[in-house]
């Protein structure tokens, strides 16, 4: 091998390098890892029922989340429908593409932009659950959504006796991996309002 050839090679070596670094500095390492798993998960339904509603939970497309109910403070329960599809849709699943789901994180925004946690909206938070989903079955997951804490700190807990409504949109990421160890996340949004809402008779 000639000279040329060698300062060809060593330069092209260089630049690989430095590209998985870049990659690894922007956080592709991550996104390379979940994308291993020869599956997606997919979020077929996100629901909310209120704490007010009593022992029966009604569980809708949008919650509204009652910061006071008869001068007691509930948490709220979301729902989540979780099935997965395979990315080579030729190929058949085992049991292998399962994936089992062992925490999520709750976070919310509001459309006018003022998005301070703490401030404007409830401050985010991580959570555990677990459940799995296997190949060919929709799996339905409860979860708690809102928390008491939540109520009990700002910007929530100025609306109580108030007719203030703060309308937020709650962003639910489930993260897990499949049974080979590849990781996956999927993310699903859900409408909050949170009031001093008329309590239940």
């Amino acid at each position: 091998m000639n000279a040329t050839m060698r300062h060809l090679l060593c330069s092209l070596a260089a630049l690989a390098g430095a590209v998985a670094a870049a990659a690894a500095a922007a956080g592709c390492s991550d996104i390379l890892r979940q994308d291993r798993s020869p599956v997606t998960l997919v979020i077929d339904r996100l629901e909310a029922a209120s704490g007010a509603s009593g022992a029966t939970l009604t569980f809708t497309g949008t919650l509204q989340s009652d910061v006071s109910t008869k001068g007691s403070v509930l948490n709220d329960t979301g729902r989540v429908a979780i099935r997965l599809i395979m990315k080579d849709a030729l190929a058949a699943p085992t049991v292998v593409n399962g994936v089992t789901i062992q925490r999520y994180r709750v976070a919310f925004r509001r459309s006018d932009g003022r998005n301070s946690p703490g401030v404007d909206v409830p401050q985010p938070f991580e959570s555990a659950v677990t459940f799995t989903v296997a190949p060919g079955a929709a799996v339905s997951q409860s979860f708690e959504l809102i928390r008491h804490v939540a109520k009990q700190e700002a910007p929530l807990f100025s609306l109580v006796r108030s007719t203030i409504v703060i309308s937020t949109v709650a962003d639910v990421t489930f993260y897990g991996h499949d049974q080979a160890g590849n990781d996956l996340s999927v993310q699903g949004s859900i409408g909050v309002q949170f009031g001093d809402f008329a309590d239940p008779n």
